[in-house]
């Protein structure tokens, strides 16, 4: 939810207004799950994955997720913005619902669905809401579920538009 504090103002709203959101996402979230089938595949989770590594002759996404991890455990004390910082990072686009806004002058709530397609999930409860015609599984209906079900550190939102006061192009990092 972001609040206009100059909505009071006079010419405090913002004109052409557009929200994006990036997520940092969590290495740690990649676990043995990965291998889940996201397709119709009827293959089986380990086969898959065999498959895949015997086409692409490189490095697994289970392999990856492994070193991102080790890597994770030495850098834990640094920021994730440092320039000190060697964690790696998996940056990926956020989809909102409502993105841009003509007339900000409020109150504008950006909201992102927790569906197959969304980023911020772990690839096996993806699968599950897929497999649930694309709506949220009941099982998973809990807090401890919801928790482990999301995989991102952290979520960079930036806010940019013309102000109606002056002109000028603004961009807010929230």
């Amino acid at each position: 939810r972001l609040v206009n504090r100059l909505h009071d103002a006079f010419a405090g709203e913002i004109v052409n207004a557009k929200l994006s959101c990036v997520a940092i996402l969590d290495p740690e979230g990649f676990n043995s799950d990965i291998d889940a089938p996201t397709n119709n595949d009827n293959t089986e989770p380990s086969r898959q994955h065999d498959r895949v590594e015997n086409i692409s002759g490189i490095t697994t996404i289970t392999e990856l997720a492994q070193v991102l991890r080790d890597t994770n455990a030495r850098t834990r004390d640094i920021a994730f913005h440092s320039a000190e910082s060697k964690q790696p990072h998996m940056f990926t686009k956020v989809s909102l619902d409502a993105d841009e806004h003509p007339f900000f002058r409020r109150v504008w709530f950006g909201r992102h669905c927790l569906d197959q397609n969304s980023p911020l999930l772990t690839p096996s409860v993806r699968h599950k809401v897929k497999l649930a015609g694309g709506y949220w599984p009941a099982e998973l209906n809990n807090y401890q579920s919801i928790k482990n079900a999301i995989q991102f550190r952290n979520l960079l939102v930036c806010l940019s538009g013309t102000s109606n006061a002056n002109a000028a192009f603004i961009t807010i990092l929230l």
